[in-house]
């Protein structure tokens, strides 16, 4: 089932293609052709991609893909409909591993498997699986790590009881069997973790944390680890560390500066405490309540609440269908609002185990880098660390419920109880079924940027190989689409690729350049005079770009019939009506 949700329709669903995951196909196509980016940065540490310096992980895992499949959506979008059904499997391993400290059953129904099932059907899981989304990745990279470090510590320190109550405790020998399998296993889990902070810029922020909290937590048990797989595991996962540090001094400080609530802070809190000096605060009280550091507490308190309201959980979900998320559809289900309060149950009634504890600091530090971050929240993509520990967390409370009721009411009640739940549960997982798979389109389309793919695509198809094509700047990194499609020749894009110097010009994006090239597509506003020079075969642009009643040689529309991109081949079509 988790895998059907992951790959049908993996090509239609979300409906587009975004520029960034047309950016991490050429990269991977790039890197598996010549060795180097599309930037000619031989295997960078970052992908400066359009100026904004993603992460590289996911072109290096889609690089075996595109080399089998060739250079496609479902090439690149198929790493991640992988491991997001990995993930699935990875959380069942994680919470088996947690029930060896602690039992939650529900019958015959185990909390791994409770726990795999929701991830499986989650919302938020699927819609982020099936695009080349690199903020996914971490939702098996962060989980593995954590099963490979709780494997790597198991049986240290075991305690026995005896029937007379005496406790026993046994220790592992340095040199047996069982020691060098945990060495292995601790050695893996600091990989892991090294390639999760690669995964996606958040992630840089969020695995350390996790990795300490492991550390403090299972303290005891690692004094009983040898000291030379505690020495390499460190080591090895400081290295990570240090390449992930010297990446900001690559392009990703850039990336991570321009999006943060302190990028315009300043400017903000002046505008506030001059309005608070003119209403007649003193100036030394306006400069106290009205700072940089002030305006971002306030915003960044603000941003990470959300992330944990039922607006965000329930009811609107994410602000943006970027990353093909349909709004208005919280990122969990109704039905999963009573086992969120059988948690808070849990929390209240019980002694809570060292993996919940961990469970709940991982779930509390996933948001901190989207409620760092600049937009209007409820970023979805940003936030999506907290998986799978909502999941854990929810099937610990489909637990405290069941057993709960399960004393509270007569046998009879109850049963009929849980399959009324059930019955509800499987109705809201069809509605997420026709939302995403018929419905979806209408609602994502444009935020998917769907028509800019297929505009390009078709013109590449249809073009003279030796006319020019206008393509305009406004339909969002437009170059990296002809690449994609026409399969540019790697070599020859990082040359031309040489002379963007938009940075050297003071600009954060290729398409703020006015003008560039990629073999006979040229990327410029539209104006007029261009549209009168016969020296384009096509122009490709928005329909409000053009002179009303402009007849398209080629129009693309969204799902509701609205116009999406225009294909214009002549001035005579451009004032075909005037």
């Amino acid at each position: 089932m988790g895998f059907l949700l992951r790959f049908i329709g993996l090509s239609k669903f979300p409906y587009g293609f975004t520029p960034d995951e047309a950016s991490f196909g050429y990269d991977a196509y790039s890197l598996y052709s010549t060795g180097k980016d599309q930037w000619g940065h031989p295997w960078p540490l970052v992908l400066e991609s359009f100026g904004d310096f993603k992460a590289p992980l996911y072109s290096y895992l889609a690089i075996p893909f595109i080399w089998v499949f060739g250079i496609s959506k479902f090439a690149i979008r198929l790493p991640n409909a992988l491991l997001g059904t990995a993930a699935i499997y990875v959380v069942f391993l994680l919470t088996s591993q947690f029930m060896k400290e602690f039992k939650l059953e529900i019958g015959n129904w185990k909390l791994e498997i409770i726990t795999a099932a929701l991830l499986a059907i989650s919302p938020w899981h699927v819609m982020m699986s099936r695009g080349a989304f690199e903020a996914n990745l971490t939702t098996f990279f962060l989980p593995l790590g954590i099963y490979l470090f709780l494997k790597g510590i198991q049986n240290t320190e075991s305690t026995k009881h005896t029937g007379s109550g005496i406790q026993l405790k046994s220790i592992n020998k340095d040199h047996s069997p069982g020691v060098k399998k945990r060495n292995k296993y601790l050695l893996l889990s600091a990989l892991i973790f090294g390639l999760n902070l690669f995964s996606y810029h958040s992630a840089k922020l969020v695995t350390p944390l996790v990795v300490g909290s492991l550390l403090i937590l299972y303290r005891n048990q690692l004094k009983f680890i040898t000291m030379k797989a505690r020495i390499y595991s460190s080591i090895l996962f400081l290295i990570f560390l240090l390449l992930g540090a010297y990446s900001f001094k690559l392009g990703a400080g850039t990336r991570a500066k321009d999006i943060s609530i302190f990028a315009n802070a300043q400017v903000e809190a002046a505008g506030d405490r001059l309005t608070a000096i003119e209403a007649g605060a003193p100036f030394t009280l306006a400069k106290l309540t009205h700072n940089k550091f002030q305006l971002a507490i306030r915003k960044f308190v603000s941003n990470y609440l959300t992330y944990f309201s039922p607006n965000f959980l329930l009811f609107q979900g994410p602000s943006e269908t970027t990353y093909g998320m349909i709004p208005g559809r919280g990122v969990i289900y109704w039905f999963e609002a009573v086992l969120l309060l059988g948690f808070i149950l849990y929390l209240a009634k019980r002694k809570i185990a060292k993996e919940v504890k961990l469970v709940v600091i991982w779930l509390l530090a996933a948001p901190i880098p989207a409620a760092l971050s600049t937009g209007p929240g409820y970023a979805a993509n940003r936030a999506v660390i907290m998986l799978p520990a909502v999941q854990i967390i929810l099937a610990i409370g489909a637990f405290t419920i069941y057993t709960y009721y399960e004393i509270l009411l007569k046998k009879i009640y109850f049963k009929f109880a849980v399959r009324m739940f059930f019955i509800i549960s499987l109705i809201f997982f069809l509605s997420f079924i026709e939302d995403y798979f018929i419905l979806s389109p209408k609602k994502t389309a444009q935020g998917m940027l769907w028509g800019n793919y297929e505009a390009i695509e078709w013109v590449s198809q249809n073009a003279s190989e030796k006319s020019n094509v206008l393509v305009s700047r406004s339909l969002s990194e437009p170059h990296i689409y002809y690449a994609f499609v026409s399969e540019y020749n790697p070599h020859n894009y990082q040359k031309e690729s040489e002379s963007w110097n938009y940075s050297d010009m003071g600009l954060s994006w290729v398409d703020q350049l006015p003008t560039y090239k990629l073999g006979n597509f040229y990327f410029e506003s539209i104006d007029e005079d261009k549209l009168k020079n016969k020296a384009f075969e096509y122009v490709v642009g928005y329909p409000q770009e053009f002179p009303e009643n402009t007849i398209p040689e080629k129009s693309f529309k969204y799902p509701d019939g609205n116009n999406s991109v225009y294909v214009v081949k002549s001035t005579s079509q451009v004032y075909a009506a005037k």
